[in-house]
């Protein structure tokens, strides 16, 4: 009989607790719309060598899920070997920007689909999301080769979503999003009914248009004994859905908070949310008790990132 079986937890009284959902919140940061923080190779480097990477800072601070993409304008010193000087200023922003996370993604965009370009992105920004093209077949075989993982940005319009379809069929791009996010981008002025259909299809995350992407994470039960003991366990069961188009992508943990009066206990869980996509998400686990004083408390849950507290 397994610890976690009906038989053995139901011989304890307990406490079920069904949540509300509560409102969807537009302004979660990991949810809705993107923004493209574009900056052109001349304006960043206008002299050889002579860098102006501040204004990326100043961008990050300001934009919604920002995708960083670099344009390759040449500047006016550039005579030859363009692409290599190209993949020169790439290295250099990305050892700039290092593991900012305010940055959602960088796009790989290049001057000739050079692979010394395709490489600058790889080596450069190791801990950010890259995106390619969907209709980039070299660069998708590229990043395959090099067993770099990679989101994709697909450009779709009521006009031309079939192609998009055959592509994440020909290519074999159907289950990247449960690693690495798709982002929407679409041509029309807003999102037609075949584009909002495939989006939720391809579990797009984000879009430039407000197309009700993202996750949607929901507490529905939460089951734990009504009385435990101090140094004791704490057997705990939760069912949480999430009903939106994606899975979380930040790296985040569960955490349980105990707390009367003045006193709380902050306790972390080992729930596998890296690997949480959409659907049920049901995780069991006992933890260990500090030394307690008796009493009645409250318990919280909450989910926490790197950067933000996430409602559940």
């Amino acid at each position: 009989m397994s610890r976690y079986s009906l038989e053995r937890y139901e011989q304890y009284k307990t406490i079920k607790v069904r949540p509300k959902p509560s409102a969807k919140k537009d302004h979660a940061s990991n949810h809705g719309q993107f923004e493209y923080v574009r900056f052109s190779w001349k304006e960043l480097e206008p002299a050889r060598g002579e860098f102006r990477l501040e204004q990326i800072e100043e961008e990050l601070r300001t934009a919604h899920n920002p995708i960083l993409v670099l344009t390759p304008d040449l500047p006016l010193w550039v005579k030859d070997y363009a692409d290599d000087c190209f993949a020169a200023l790439i290295r250099k922003v990305g050892s700039n920007i290092g593991s900012d996370r305010r940055l959602t993604a960088v796009l790989i965009s290049t001057l000739s689909d050079s692979k010394e370009e395709w490489s600058a992105y790889i080596d450069s920004f190791e801990s950010q999301t890259v995106l390619a093209e969907l209709q980039d077949d070299r660069l998708i075989q590229y990043l395959k080769e090099r067993s770099r993982g990679f989101g994709l940005l697909v450009m779709c319009s009521e006009a031309n979503w079939i192609e998009c379809c055959e592509a994440f069929a020909v290519q074999q791009l159907q289950h990247v999003w449960k690693n690495y996010p798709v982002v929407l981008h679409v041509t029309d002025q807003a999102s037609g009914p075949h584009i909002r259909r495939e989006a939720y299809r391809w579990h797009a995350s984000l879009s430039n248009v407000d197309a009700g992407l993202g996750y949607d994470l929901a507490l529905r039960r939460l089951t734990y004994p009504e009385t435990v003991s101090s140094h004791g366990s704490l057997p705990l069961r939760f069912w949480f859905v999430n009903t939106g188009s994606s899975r979380i992508y930040r790296e985040w943990q569960l955490w349980v908070q105990l707390k009367q009066a003045d006193v709380s206990y902050e306790l972390p869980l080992r729930a596998a949310t890296d690997s949480w996509l959409t659907g049920d998400l049901v995780h069991n686990e006992i933890i260990a008790l500090p030394d307690m004083s008796p009493g009645t408390y409250t318990l919280s849950v909450a989910s926490i990132s790197k950067t933000a507290l996430m409602p559940v």
